[in-house]
């Protein structure tokens, strides 16, 4: 099974260091400089991609008027995100996930008038076993270019597993990804969809009242 030290230990193989950790909390040297960055990191790197296994979808949580956090002026109502959200991907005002509505996110929130709000995010995904084959590859290349510094004080090394991350590995784990779904669609502004399934020309030409 995969697991947060699994992918440490792939990061120090990766900078060719001789010692490995059963443990983040040991309290060793590799594995203090290992749990110090590893939460940083993964969340990075969930962040950078809209990664299927990490979406999700809710409804948001409107927040109370009361709330300081509410809008005080400009918006009815403000949504706040779930604790584990990283990454907005789309936000909706139907459950059908369809149009686009007039909203700010502000100070970690979503402020807009609309009388429900429906998210797709991107979420904290903690579980390696969650986590897919190349993603977890693409996080220990990320983390050796961190412990190449503290580890083995090499700027040099340090560089080389940063480019090799930004050009090769994070690249074809996208790519990957990117190859299990079907592209996202642009959302319709809600001029062409409030009637529904009705064409553009059909829009205009009510219109422009041409027949």
């Amino acid at each position: 099974m995969a697991s947060e030290v699994g992918i440490c230990n792939a990061a120090l193989q990766l900078i060719k260091h001789s010692k490995e950790i059963t443990d983040l909390a040991q309290g060793t040297k590799e594995a203090n400089a290992c749990e110090k960055i590893y939460v940083e990191l993964r969340d990075s790197l969930l962040s950078m991609h809209n990664w299927n296994f990490a979406i999700k979808r809710v409804k948001m949580s409107r927040i109370a008027s009361s709330d300081s956090r509410a809008p005080v002026f400009g918006w009815l109502y403000g949504y706040e995100f779930p604790a584990d959200h990283l990454r907005k991907v789309t936000v909706h005002d139907n459950s059908d996930g369809r149009g686009i509505f007039p909203h700010k996110l502000e100070a970690n929130q979503v402020n807009t008038d609309a009388e429900n709000v429906y998210l797709r995010y991107v979420h904290r995904v903690v579980d390696p076993n969650l986590m897919t084959p190349l993603f977890r590859l693409t996080l220990s290349k990320l983390i050796a270019s961190r412990l190449a510094v503290a580890l083995a004080q090499s700027t040099t090394l340090s560089k080389e597993m940063y480019t090799q991350f930004t050009d090769e590995d994070l690249p074809t784990a996208k790519s990957a990804d990117s190859l299990q779904d079907t592209p996202d669609q642009m959302p319709e502004s809600s001029w062409v969809s409030v009637r529904h399934g009705g064409s553009l020309e059909n829009e205009v030409t009510s219109i422009v009242g041409v027949d």
